[in-house]
């Protein structure tokens, strides 16, 4: 049996029940430590700090390849994903006959908007459907590549379900096709093992806010090696130039490494906050946070079940990320009045009440839970207004 591991790192732990890491991971001690590091480099340093920060965003980004199964160097750091998805959409040239960009209906929509965006300058954007609003077949996606399709932007997990996609077939027939495969791993990395070099991806991105407990303003995109040379992005800046230091004019030079995705001045800060949940999850090992979580998850989707909720998210454990999705009438009021009693959960239409514990999440977080669920539901029964009808009295007259 696994237990929780690591609460001592989390002081938010100490007055509330957090159930909500699939969304906001908790803040790590270590966060802080970091913060203030950076701010007493820049004090004491000011411009020279550059040395040490450069080579830190290489390394904070090899860390994160550990985790994800990249190999060292194919890892790039920047603000978040919709930034890489337009940085990576305009190494495109859709003038041509492979112009389609396909992407299943169930994508998060920050990453529609941005390829959506870019039909504007040729691109033609495929959504694939989907029958219940919580999966799509493998073989409708399968089949929506063709030899027109450019890129697939696919997600590894659906955010309104947390049901898990075949990945590994739709990289096979992207390559088959002659399109490249981006996935978007956000949903699942740091909770749910797998290796980006075994899914054969092409492309893939996610960030540190979620199941990673680093913050916002650390996302990450990942790059297959062969193909670093072909990326050309017209989304740069200075940061993407071989010798940025050097302040050479237009036209850049790309840098021969990751590199080539920067743009602009970095934002350190929100790098180096994210390390240390980086850390402890590679500390802990996902393999092992993937076991604590299946047994927890599991005493949710049962509670759940025999509530009769429904329950969108997969019940078996392989199929399904590191949360449950739970739904029933007035799930979006009981969601507020359980955040207003500090019990972190979240709420999505169509999906309910997420709930995503953790490897710092105990049972009886689980059961806290639950008592509190029927306590609200209890209460809203019986505050609800009472309809009578009166049956018609019928004259005789």
């Amino acid at each position: 049996m696994t237990k929780a591991l690591r609460r001592e790192e989390f002081p938010i732990l100490e007055r509330s029940t957090y159930l909500v890491s699939h969304s906001m991971g908790a803040a790590p001690l270590g966060a802080q430590c970091a913060l203030d590091a950076y701010w007493k480099e820049w004090a004491q340093d000011g411009p020279e700090a550059w040395e040490y920060w450069i080579p830190r965003i290489r390394e904070i980004a090899d860390g994160i390849g550990e985790i994800v199964g990249a190999p060292p160097g194919s890892v790039f750091l920047g603000p978040n994903v919709s930034f890489f998805q337009a940085a990576i959409a305009s190494c495109f040239d859709f003038s041509g006959g492979r112009n389609e960009v396909v992407h299943e209906s169930l994508q998060f929509p920050s990453l529609t908007y941005v390829w959506r965006a870019w039909e504007r300058f040729g691109a033609h954007v495929v959504s694939v459907p989907s029958d219940d609003g919580c999966t799509i077949p493998t073989e409708r996606i399968v089949d929506a590549i063709t030899q027109r399709t450019a890129i697939a932007v696919v997600s590894h997990a659906y955010y309104q379900s947390g049901a898990i996609a075949d990945i590994a077939s739709i990289a096979r027939r992207c390559h088959e096709a002659g399109a490249l495969l981006c996935a978007d791993v956000y949903q699942t990395a740091g909770v749910y093992p797998f290796s980006l070099t075994d899914l054969d991806v092409d492309v893939a991105f996610g960030g540190s806010h979620k199941w990673f407990c680093g913050g916002s303003g650390c996302g990450w995109i990942y790059i297959r090696p062969e193909l670093l040379v072909k990326v050309h992005p017209a989304v740069t800046g200075w940061m993407a130039h071989a010798r940025p230091f050097a302040f050479e004019p237009a036209p850049i030079e790309y840098a021969p490494s990751m590199s080539r995705l920067g743009t602009g001045t970095p934002g350190i800060p929100g790098y180096v906050v994210a390390r240390a949940g980086h850390d402890l999850i590679r500390e802990i090992g996902v393999r092992r946070i993937r076991a604590h979580n299946v047994r927890l998850t599991k005493m949710l989707a049962e509670g759940a079940l025999e509530r009769e909720f429904r329950v969108p998210t997969p019940l078996q454990p392989e199929r399904r990320t590191g949360w449950i999705g739970m739904d029933f009438e007035g799930a979006d009021e009981i969601c507020n009045a359980l955040v207003a009693e500090r019990i972190f959960v979240d709420y999505r239409p169509g999906c309910g009440i997420r709930v995503g514990p953790h490897f710092y999440t105990t049972e009886e977080e689980i059961e806290r839970f639950f008592k509190a669920i029927d306590r609200l539901r209890s209460r809203r029964e019986k505050n609800a207004p009472k309809f009578v009808v009166k049956a018609a009295v019928r004259s005789e007259n």
